[in-house]
């Protein structure tokens, strides 16, 4: 038998490649769960039973393309803990075995079943009555996803707000709402000076807090294939408009000495995995902002912070989508029910409210620990 030879793997990694079946031939290479999306992709037996298993779960194979550059035990996060590190080792030994030409596994179909477990649904939203009595606030994005509920939230208890969106449709829909009596619709794109210019008419000489939230994600593209195309769009929508918006709101803030800013960043701001260079670029820009602008007028009575949600479907699919028109995430589909919105745009109101006082500076994950793994 030849020498055992090194293989490459997933996260740099190394290992020998072993033989099967009866020893007279080698396997391609042995994928464990440290290999890339792409590399079980890649693998004869490894990508059949990928995509036999996960369509079990509801995506197709382009929601494994769209997180190629992971690593599968990423799986293991993206599903919030549905699947399992047992089971990914279920599935490295059924590909090292070469098994996926053979019968489905009983074994594989039971531990992964056809729809993922239900999400918990002991949490109620605790709406406070009167809590911003009095107060104005612009919120962007509020036609979908935690803009919309963001919006709702803070006109349930009581304050006016200023709604921006771009899609009049989406506008409509949130001013039918029965809830959104005090809520003042401005279709607008945030990138434009002259509809920056209508939203502060709108919000008048009075401007207690301001919630950034529109935004677009990427496409998981790995920086040496990004173009300056993706990359201006990505920054401009994520950076350079909410930026803007910023630089006109503080200055009425400032003049009354009080103010909140919470900006909407993203797990892609903490860390390296969860999206392609740009996004990843982006939100950690906002953070970089979110921070030197707290550090700037906290003495003045204004404070900024931001919140770091999961990448939820609502997060991947809503505003604008992917650039180019590709449409919503295909990697959303690998996350089992949405964390729902309501539970973002709750933490989103704390740092608003006069109860977030002494927080400034903070970026706040609202992501049921998902950032911990």
């Amino acid at each position: 038998m030849p020498p055992e030879q090194p293989v490459r793997r997933g996260r740099g990694r190394t290992a020998a490649a072993k033989p099967f079946g009866n020893g007279s031939e080698m396997s391609p290479s042995q994928l464990n769960t440290e290999s890339l999306i792409s590399e079980w992709l890649e693998h004869p037996s490894g990508r059949a039973i990928l995509i036999d298993v996960l369509a079990r779960r509801g995506p197709d194979v382009r929601a494994l393309y769209a997180i190629q550059t992971l690593p599968l035990s990423s799986v293991i996060t993206l599903s919030r803990g549905t699947v399992t590190a047992e089971q990914l080792d279920l599935l490295v030994e059924a590909a090292n075995q070469r098994i996926s030409d053979t019968p489905p596994n009983p074994e594989l179909a039971h531990l992964f079943p056809s729809a993922p477990p239900p999400s918990p649904t002991d949490w109620t939203e605790k709406v406070i009555p009167g809590r911003f009595s009095g107060k104005r606030f612009i919120v962007t994005g509020a036609g979908s996803g935690i803009g919309r509920a963001t919006a709702l939230r803070l006109a349930r208890e009581d304050a006016a707000v200023v709604a921006v969106e771009l899609n009049t449709l989406r506008m409509e829909a949130l001013l039918e709402n029965p809830a959104a009596h005090s809520i003042t619709g401005v279709v607008a794109d945030i990138s434009r000076e002259a509809d920056i210019q209508r939203i502060i008419a709108a919000a008048g000489s009075r401007i207690d807090g301001l919630t950034v939230i529109a935004g677009v994600a990427d496409d998981m593209t790995p920086l040496h294939e990004v173009d300056d195309d993706l990359w201006e769009r990505i920054f401009r929508l994520n950076v350079t408009a909410p930026f803007r918006l910023t630089r006109k709101v503080l200055p009425i803030m400032l003049s009354r000495g009080a103010g909140s800013i919470v900006n909407l960043t993203s797990q892609a701001g903490l860390r390296g995995s969860v999206a392609g260079a740009a996004y990843t670029a982006a939100k950690h820009a906002v953070i970089g902002l979110t921070r030197s602008a707290a550090y700037s007028y906290s003495p003045r009575g204004v404070r900024v912070n931001a919140v770091a949600p999961m990448p939820t479907r609502a997060i991947l699919d809503s505003n604008y989508g992917f650039p180019g028109g590709l449409g919503p995430s295909p990697a959303a589909s690998l996350i089992p029910a949405d964390l729902e919105a309501a539970s973002v745009a709750a933490p989103i109101a704390y740092l608003l409210s006069d109860d977030a006082v002494a927080v400034t500076g903070t970026v706040l994950p609202a992501d049921e620990g998902w950032g911990l793994g």
